[in-house]
């Protein structure tokens, strides 16, 4: 499901089995943010938002569906949760795989591991790419309104 089908089916099946499904109720938060974070999710039902508090701000990133997967850079490189997640629309049915049980997967099958760490790079960078192309939108827009300053 979502950026795991792409691989083999007995790579599927094994990483399903490292991991485990839990089903979560609506308004339950999952990552918060600044808290120690290192779980994968795939959201296999329901819907999910990430929001980012800043400055006494709180913004909305993404909403998410099922296939998407949060928590990705978590098992990567551990830190602080960057947002914050909550289930929205649920109850929320998901696949979750600790940092430790992922490392041990990637390590105990190299090919497997690296067909999963490429399918998170992708992602990874589809979201890289998402984000700069929406920077520069803005930063157009922002150019085109000050251009049309009368003075």
């Amino acid at each position: 499901m979502g950026i795991f089908s792409e691989l083999d089916e007995s790579v599927q099946a094994r990483l399903s089995a490292a991991g485990r499904f839990e089903s979560v109720g609506e308004g339950s938060y999952l990552i918060v943010q600044g808290r120690e974070q290192r779980t994968l999710i795939l959201i296999v039902s329901g819907r999910l938002r990430v929001t980012c508090a800043a400055h006494g701000d709180t913004v909305t990133l993404a909403e998410l569906d099922a296939g998407e997967i949060v928590g990705e850079m978590s098992v990567i490189d551990p830190k602080p949760a960057s947002a914050s997640v909550k289930v929205i629309d649920g109850p929320a049915a998901l696949w979750l795989i600790d940092g430790d049980d992922f490392d041990r997967f990637v390590e105990e099958d190299v090919a497997a591991g690296y067909a999963v760490m490429k399918s998170l790079a992708k992602k990874l960078c589809y979201r890289l790419r998402y984000d700069a192309e929406h920077r520069l939108q803005r930063e157009d827009t922002l150019r085109s309104h000050f251009l049309d300053m009368d003075y």
